[in-house]
């Protein structure tokens, strides 16, 4: 993988292309090497979509420093903290016996008496409760990254990715594949790094020209099929149409098998790109939702995921 990255690594970016892209560069960088942040955060709650599209391009500027600066404001533009869980949701789930008293909604006075094994008197972590418990989930995104992979594709997908990870407990998993004429595993189903290294994966990220949609499919596939979580969820982030490789259709409908469902998150609203969307979903088993634009990530990935 850390060869395929090099190999198709980005270039840099020199200070006259980055003012030719961005008319307003001066307010956020007066200077070489400088970065003002103040000014990123107030354009950020102006408008995300544009301050992440500067940011993806000034990840790849030909000064060192500003590249740092600009990778350190996507992760906290995009990546929140983990949430603080132990692990027990609430949803639609099994109901299960579980230790801890405050997740519980009966009694489980068979599991509790049971302890008594162990302790002639029960104490209070001797208490056992019935719990509703969901099952850990697996997510697998896909993020197309054929022809020119601009900074509003690359803003989008680090608003997904950062929209999956916001949703994670403890035991889920996340897989990344980066996909165009090869697929990349940027992020493998059972890796423990933390998401925020994602960030830095997708912002030097540089696909090729044409799109096999059915080799990421399978790539995403394999990745769920090695998943520890019963629950497997696949994101195709794509504009729909396939120009290399077979028939996309018959790989997503080999995710059932895989035991995932597979979701579109569409990059274009042109009629052709939605209805191969929208296939590729119905053969998935999964549901489609329409993402133009980064900030619409967020619900976007709600939309499909929900119950």
């Amino acid at each position: 993988m850390a060869a395929l990255l090099r190999q198709h690594g980005s270039r840099t970016i020199g200070r006259a292309e980055l003012e030719h892209r961005h008319a307003d560069l001066q307010r956020f960088s007066a200077d070489i090497g400088q970065l003002d942040v103040e000014a990123v955060d107030e354009a950020a709650r102006v408008d995300l979509d544009e301050t992440l599209e500067l940011l993806v391009d000034l990840a790849k500027a030909t000064d060192a420093s500003i590249r740092l600066a600009a990778r350190q404001l996507a992760v906290r533009l995009t990546i929140r903290p983990p949430r603080a869980t132990s692990g027990y949701r609430s949803g639609t789930a099994r109901l299960s016996t579980v230790d801890d008293p405050l997740a519980g909604v009966d009694l489980d006075l068979d599991a509790t008496l049971a302890r008594l094994d162990q302790h002639p008197r029960l104490r209070a972590d001797d208490v056992r409760v019935r719990a509703w418990r969901s099952p850990a989930t697996a997510y697998v995104l896909l993020v197309d990254a054929s022809g020119s992979v601009a900074g509003r594709r690359i803003a989008t997908a680090l608003v997904t990715a950062a929209a999956v990870a916001a949703r994670m407990r403890p035991d889920d998993e996340l897989a990344v594949v980066a996909f165009w004429s090869r697929a990349v595993v940027l992020r493998p189903i059972r890796s423990i790094t933390a998401t925020t290294d994602l960030v830095g994966a997708l912002l030097t990220l540089r696909g090729g020209g044409t799109t096999d949609l059915a080799l990421a499919l399978r790539t995403g596939l394999r990745q769920a099929g090695a998943a520890r979580a019963r629950r497997r969820e696949v994101l195709l982030l794509t504009d729909g149409i396939a120009t290399a490789g077979s028939d996309p259709i018959t790989v997503a409908a080999s995710a059932g098998s895989a035991g995932a469902r597979l979701h579109v998150l569409g990059l274009s609203d042109d009629e052709p790109s939605y209805r191969s969307c929208t296939r590729l979903a119905g053969a998935g088993g999964g549901r489609y939702a329409g993402l133009i634009r980064a900030s619409q990530a967020p619900a976007a990935v709600a939309h499909v995921l929900r119950p």
